[in-house]
């Protein structure tokens, strides 16, 4: 049924540009409701990989440096969404997780895509209503309204979980790729969470099972272009730093993707359609722009937290998802779990 209780809504329209997305805290964060006189919690991160992981008083980095323990990363929600909508999708991911990468794999790619959307849309959220520098209220919010509002159409996209959007069953607006992980014994070690704040990129590790996409490529990073390192960590069980390795390339290879999206879109009396014209379009020119040894470099250290001059000599990068001969690289254990590994392998650049 069309939603006209949103600010600026107009009768009949299920889905509105412009009022629909929710900028302040008291209005629904998905379908934009308001919430002056009822509203719910909805964990950013679900409560069952809060359970799972212990993770109740770990803390999540956010964008100013500061740090917030994942339980209090919460954000405003209608009952329907949340205790409908969420949390049927929170249900089926969350089983799945508990089975493992198999599982995972086979899941609905519009349930996966919805589940890691909403983890990367709302920490955004949260942090529109978190001071900058509790010093200088004057300095505003971490994040602005302007600025989250430049991700409209991840928003609109997300309006899948309630049902009023829809693309065709083989379009999917994400690259996902699922991976097997090593799974260490301090229970803190086997989770991890990367995202990017630029371009919609989510990377977690949970358990057994490893998630990499990009959230807004359709397709692109998985279908348009083969990637050596990707393909060597799909014959793998990651290590945790192999984990941050895969991320740091998937994440460095959307910012080399070099089209933008184009849609149709149409209003129907229950949903607003999508269809999404071929993302190659009738340019001859690659999809993706050519590997950059140097910015890539600059991007591993990021994701890894380790020095660049340890990672990049100018000519040879580090590489732990393959040995010397380009083969997939098992990588032991380190006596500290969380630490790059000591046993190192220096790849010529093509192999990166």
């Amino acid at each position: 049924m069309p939603r006209d209780d949103a600010p600026g809504k107009a009768p009949g329209f299920i889905y509105q540009w412009g009022s629909d997305q929710a900028l302040t805290n008291d209005r629904c964060f998905l379908c934009g409701a308001d919430l002056t006189r009822s509203r719910t919690d909805e964990h950013v991160f679900p409560q069952w990989l809060l359970r799972r992981f212990d993770l109740w008083n770990e803390k999540i980095t956010l964008l100013n440096g500061t740090l917030m323990p994942y339980a209090q990363m919460r954000i405003p929600c209608c009952s329907s969404c949340n205790n409908e909508h969420l949390a049927r999708i929170e249900q089926t991911v969350g089983d799945a997780f508990a089975e493992g990468p198999d599982a995972v794999s086979a899941l609905n790619a519009t349930t996966l895509f919805l589940w890691m959307g909403k983890i990367y849309y709302g920490i955004m959220f949260r942090e529109l209503s978190l001071l900058a520098d509790r010093r200088a209220r004057q300095a505003g919010t971490i994040m602005t309204p302007d600025f989250l509002a430049g991700f409209k159409t991840h928003h609109l996209l997300m309006q899948a979980a309630r049902g009023v959007v829809r693309w065709q069953p083989e379009q999917h607006p994400a690259s996902v790729f699922v991976f097997r992980a090593q799974e260490p014994t301090h229970p803190r070690a086997r989770f991890d969470y990367v995202d990017i704040i630029n371009y919609p990129f989510f990377a977690v590790r949970a358990g057994t099972t490893a998630v990499v996409a990009v959230l807004q490529d359709w397709g692109a990073l998985a279908e348009a272009v083969t990637v050596p390192g990707l393909e060597a960590a799909k014959q793998l069980a990651l290590h945790p730093q192999q984990f941050r390795e895969t991320t740091a390339l998937a994440a460095y290879m959307s910012t080399l993707f070099n089209r933008v999206p184009k849609h149709l879109m149409h209003a129907a009396d229950d949903h607003v359609g999508i269809v999404t014209l071929p993302i190659a379009g009738l340019s001859a020119k690659p999809v993706f722009d050519p590997f950059d040894l140097n910015h890539y470099a600059q991007v591993l250290s990021f994701v890894t937290g380790q020095p660049l001059e340890e990672l990049y000599d100018g000519r040879n990068i580090v590489t732990l998802l393959r040995d010397d001969a380009g083969q997939p690289w098992t990588v032991p254990w380190s006596a500290d779990e969380r630490r790059f590994p000591d046993i190192r392998r220096m790849q010529k650049p093509s192999q990166a």
